[in-house]
């Protein structure tokens, strides 16, 4: 008895009933009759989607050494730069009519000092009533103080009120002291020095230069990753490679759901990664101010001779060199975006200008900074009080409880961030300034002031100029010739009239 088909329910017009052969279907008269699956999943071709295969262990090795060679390389190469960088910074300047070559004041130019009975305020004019004539007439040479245990005290020196010690008070031989032309002349340091040293001392330190470059990346990479997982932000919110103000690539800072609190975790994963390498930075300074001749010469030897791994007056200069640059360079996207309403990719060239001049003011607070840790840093193993303030035990070897000598005046003394500064401004050295006349209005009269202006916190700004003018300029050259490339292909794709390689070719 067949069942008429009742045809579409008016309360469901689009759903179709099965017929009745579909919902009772015959009986088959045996098992291997019965339809077998069709479905075979199909041939894809992973391989457009999936990287190469894993590398063996030999490739996996052979790219890290590569990897080394190539960043020990760029250390060699900048490594001369940087050392006559850090030599400026921490040189303290001379007058240009003294031909002693270091700074001596009007109170110290006088002989009376080096006498054992002579006083700071004694005059050269007053006759020496309270000497005997025996003494005057022999030589002097008194025994060292002694303290309570019988040992030699320390010798003190007399400093001014700047804080350097004049030239009669220092040991330094002088076949190692530097006597540098021009204060603010890299290529006159760099002279000065291979025609004193020899060639090698020109890459003093650039094993440790090399360990802290790999140690700072690495180190900022994982604090940054731990950061992150904390705050709960993904690690594409971070750059994968170090600041390019020449990419016109978008920052990943500018895709970020949370803006802050990327700025905030790139800033202080930055200051924290440079206070764990403080101790390698400072030792580093060490060896490139110290003589070849002087021990000790490498790194773990001078990681033993600081009195503190961390001392406290390096700790705010530390944090300041580190967070504010970074904080500048991190932010700059973000600005260019949202008050320029710059874009990567449709304004390239002008946000290309823009990131230009942010890496210039990022230099110029960067220099000062960094001139200021530089002689805090050395004056870590060059100041008595410091060392005096800063001895882990009693214990220590007396060439760890004595100044080392450098191969420039150095200070002896560190006073802070802003005294500091000041120091170098108002009172170190003096400096040539143009007056001009009443007459002509000319500048032709030359005076001179005590300090060495601004220009004196900016010292080897030159390599960090050349390094930015030469990598922007790489790369505004590359980016032009990308988008002159495409828009070539663009127009030949055009022009090819429906030929699939007609861009290309």
């Amino acid at each position: 008895m067949s069942v008429s088909d009742p045809g579409p329910n008016p309360l469901r017009p689009y759903y179709h009933p099965p017929s009745t052969s579909a919902i009772h279907p015959e009986p088959v008269a045996n098992a291997s009759s019965r339809p077998q699956p069709t479905f075979n999943f199909p041939n894809i071709d992973y391989a457009e989607y999936l990287p190469d295969s894993s590398p063996s262990v030999s490739e996996s090795i052979k790219d890290l050494i590569d990897k080394a060679i190539w960043r020990y390389s760029s250390v060699l190469i900048a490594q001369p730069f940087e050392v006559a960088k850090t030599i400026l910074q921490v040189y303290v300047a001379e007058d240009s009519d003294s031909s002693s070559g270091a700074t001596v004041p009007a109170t110290f130019k006088s002989t009376k000092l080096d006498s054992p009975n002579a006083s700071p305020n004694s005059s050269e004019d007053e006759p020496d009533f309270f000497t005997s004539s025996k003494v005057r007439a022999g030589s002097f040479s008194p025994s060292p103080p002694r303290g309570r245990s019988g040992r030699p005290t320390p010798s003190r020196h007399v400093t001014d009120r700047s804080g350097y010690i004049p030239p009669s008070s220092t040991s330094t031989s002088s076949e190692s002291r530097l006597h540098l032309k021009n204060a603010h002349s890299l290529l006159d340091a760099l002279s000065t020095m291979t025609s004193s040293s020899g060639l090698p001392c020109i890459w003093k330190a650039a094993n440790t230069t090399f360990v802290y470059s790999i140690l700072l990346r690495t180190l900022e990479t994982f604090l940054q990753s731990i950061l992150s997982a904390v705050l709960g932000l993904s690690d594409t919110d971070f750059p994968s490679t170090p600041y390019d103000p020449s990419s016109t690539a978008v920052p990943s800072i500018l895709t970020t759901t949370s803006p802050a609190t990327t700025l905030l975790v790139t800033t202080v994963s930055t200051a924290c990664t440079h206070l764990l390498l403080l101790p390698i930075d400072t030792a580093r300074t060490r060896l490139i101010l110290t003589p070849l001749s002087s021990p000790p010469r490498t790194l773990y030897r001078t990681l033993r001779t600081l009195s503190s791994l961390f001392p406290m007056h390096l700790l705010p200069i530390a944090v300041l060199h580190s967070a504010l640059p970074s904080l500048i360079s991190t932010s700059t996207p973000l600005a260019l975006k949202s008050y320029l309403t710059l874009d990567p990719i449709l304004n390239p060239l002008s946000y290309s200008i823009a990131t230009f001049a942010s890496a210039i003011l990022e230099l110029g607070v960067k220099y000062p900074l960094e001139t200021v840790l530089r002689r805090a840093q050395i004056a870590t193993f060059t100041s008595p009080a410091l060392f005096a303030s800063n001895l882990r035990s009693s214990a220590a070897s007396s060439a760890q409880q004595r100044p080392v000598e450098t191969i420039v005046p150095t200070s002896r003394t560190y006073r802070g961030v802003i005294p500091t500064m000041w120091t170098i401004i108002h009172e170190e050295g003096s400096s040539p300034v143009s007056v001009p006349t009443k007459t002509t209005g000319k500048a032709s009269l030359q005076k001179r002031r005590n300090g060495q202006g601004i220009e004196g916190l900016y010292r080897g700004w030159r390599v960090g100029m050349w390094g930015l003018v030469g990598v922007w300029g790489a790369g505004l050259m590359g980016g032009l010739g990308a988008t002159a490339s495409s828009e070539a292909t663009a127009a030949g794709a055009a022009g090819g009239g429906g030929h699939g390689h007609g861009g290309k070719f």
